[in-house]
């Protein structure tokens, strides 16, 4: 598997010199005799793409020998492959800061995961055993930063399944100056507080819960029968919750909007730390969500493990139930 110097536009992403200096630093073509890790690399990324399934398709599809592939992957040291998705990610940021186009409105990112099935092996690990019994399956979930306008990748984590979003979205890194938005699974108040105290903002939809449903209840009876923005006021956290993060709360002023759908008829709960923007244009932005989401179809392989052992399981965003 040959590749000239002019690399095909499906690897460009990927600076070959620093791949090399890479590759030179963990020492990663030690005693390697064929399938050097840059035509790994290749090989994998070609196997994603064409949504190839076993050690067969890649002999049948891209002439490596099923054995050269199984001993490659066995073989390399996964912080190496780490390191180069760091890489690549840097890279295109920089593109992305390098055009230096200023907006009037604050950048968009989701927040959202999904949940893919990856080799048993892993279901020892704490929390990987898959959420639904299903023998000695384990899962993973992926959660995502997405930048919705870029269409790129932000931020990302990797869980096990068991882990539920909340904690996990408190190690994920944040930025100033954007607008983070994400569905009930991330109702946590300690990460609502983590984005405004890096200078953010963040809509989201609230939990269902008694003293909601009362207030749903009283301003869809006053509506009567209108759509759009229903109510726009202060949102209050239960009195336990407000007395945890008192200190944390001085200061902080959180909106509750409540809003009908003109077309579905369908009413959501909206609570945002923008308390500068039109309800409408806060309603608008929970729906962009509902845009972002990555194919079910594509297949992700862990360095050392069987390349049928993972597969995506649904769409990063998914719209909330």
């Amino acid at each position: 598997m040959k590749q000239s110097r002019k690399e095909p536009s499906l690897y460009q992403l990927i600076d070959r010199k620093k791949f090399d200096q890479l590759a030179e630093k963990w020492n990663i073509d030690k005693s390697v005799r064929s399938l050097s890790t840059w035509e790994l690399t290749c090989a994998l990324i070609d196997f994603m793409t064409l949504q190839l399934e076993s050690y067969r398709d890649i002999e049948d599809t891209l002439g490596i020998p099923r054995s050269t592939f199984s001993d490659a992957l066995a073989g390399r040291c996964s912080g190496f492959f780490q390191d180069l998705c760091d890489q690549i990610l840097l890279g295109i940021r920089r593109r992305t800061h390098d055009r230096k186009l200023k907006k009037a409105i604050r950048e968009l990112l989701a927040i959202d995961s999904t949940e893919c099935d990856v080799h048993g092996s892993l279901f020892d690990r704490p929390k990987w055993a898959k959420k639904r019994g299903d023998g000695r399956q384990a899962s993973c979930k992926l959660h995502v930063v997405w930048d919705i306008d870029g269409e790129w990748i932000d931020d990302f984590s990797i869980t096990g399944a068991r882990k539920h979003d909340s904690p996990a979205s408190l190690n994920l890194r944040l930025q100033s100056g954007k607008t983070y938005v994400f569905d009930r699974a991330y109702n946590d108040l300690d990460f609502w507080l983590k984005i405004v105290g890096v200078g953010s903002h963040f809509v989201t939809r609230l939990k269902d819960c008694q003293r909601n449903a009362d207030l749903r209840m009283f301003v869809l009876a006053m509506a009567d029968g209108e759509d759009g923005v229903l109510y726009d006021g202060d949102y209050e956290p239960s009195q336990s919750v407000a007395s945890r993060y008192k200190e944390q709360l001085e200061g902080v002023r959180l909106r509750h909007i409540i809003y009908r759908d003109p077309e579905t008829k369908k009413v959501f709960d909206f609570v945002t730390s923008d308390v500068d923007a039109p309800a409408q244009d806060i309603a608008d932005i929970y729906k962009r969500r509902w845009a972002v989401g990555v194919s079910s179809k594509g297949h992700i392989n862990l360095v050392g493990e069987s390349p049928t052992g993972v597969k995506g399981s649904g769409p990063v965003a998914r719209e909330a139930a």
